[in-house]
């Protein structure tokens, strides 16, 4: 359990010398046929995600996110998100200037990355 935490710690210092460019960014989960069940957006611009469902099948839709603060400590969280289809909904943050954000979106237990920080989507505050 520890292990995947520090191998993501690892990872989102890596780029973490010089202020990268804000960077908007999107995940989606899919079902087994490609459907998308529901999608993370990652908005620059208010370091804020907006997190909409569009399955009418299963639970809620969650997003997760992992950065590391200003301040170099590491720091995780997650949004629950709308259970009921084409529903929408924004969660604000202020991750500061530069910080690189590793997020993920879930329904149920499809996800749009592994639960180890593996294939996570990047966006930059």
């Amino acid at each position: 359990m520890f292990a995947p935490i520090v191998a993501v710690a690892a990872a989102l210092t890596l780029g973490a010398a010089p202020a990268a460019p804000s960077l908007d960014a999107l995940a989606q989960a899919y079902d087994e046929t490609s459907h998308v069940l529901a999608e993370a957006r990652f908005v620059s611009a208010g370091d804020s995600f907006r997190l909409t469902k569009w399955s009418s099948d299963g639970g809620r839709a969650v997003v997760q996110y992992k950065y590391i603060r200003t301040d170099g400590t590491f720091q995780s969280g997650e949004h629950l998100g709308p259970s009921a289809a084409g529903v929408s909904v924004t969660f604000d943050h202020d991750f500061g200037e530069g910080r690189k954000i590793v997020f993920r979106v879930c329904v149920d237990d499809y996800c749009s990355g592994t639960g180890d920080g593996q294939n996570w989507t990047i966006g930059y505050a």
